[in-house]
């Protein structure tokens, strides 16, 4: 898949940390679209110390930064912008929020699901840092409870899938 057959004012992101999103995404941004991040608004907030919360708590946060992420793309379809969302989206029911938000402003987002076998997602994992929100580290526990709690997009969903090897 390229960039030329996306035909839509939104772009919602969807696969596992590792998967190639945001890799993806600077690609989109770099031809007009805006790009919104939730691992960017996290990092702004929580630095790298965000690894380093409870289970719980990260996960209370990534749903704050959620609504926040949802609230701002309402806002920039109102202002008529191109917008690709940089997020797992692993949740069907996180896809329906963003899908009603665009509906709601006249616009059928594009769903872009990144897959990759899972030891290729360790490798790109394991290979991170923590300098930046680009760079979160994932341990491998996360990992595999990300990979196993994973809601991939149905058919009805609308979707093209871009595999990663």
């Amino acid at each position: 898949m390229n960039n030329d057959e996306i035909d839509s004012r939104v772009v919602l992101m969807c696969g596992i940390s590792g998967s190639g999103k945001t890799y993806y995404s600077r690609q989109l941004e770099n031809q007009g679209y805006r790009r919104l991040s939730i691992d960017e608004q996290i990092w702004g907030r929580y630095g790298s110390g965000f690894g380093d919360l409870p289970p719980e708590r990260r996960k209370e946060i990534f749903m704050d930064a959620t609504a926040e992420l949802y609230v701002r793309l309402g806002e920039m379809l109102e202002n008529g912008e191109k917008v690709v969302v940089d997020s797992t989206m692993c949740k069907r029911i996180k896809r329906d929020n963003a899908r009603n938000i665009c509906r709601k402003h006249g616009v059928e987002p594009a769903i872009i699901y990144m897959t990759a076998p899972l030891p290729v997602l360790w490798k790109r994992l394991s290979g991170r840092l923590g300098n930046g929100p680009d760079d979160l580290i994932v341990s491998h526990s996360d990992l595999m409870s990300y990979f196993e709690n994973f809601e991939a997009p149905m058919p009805d969903e609308n979707y093209m899938v871009f595999k990663q090897t």
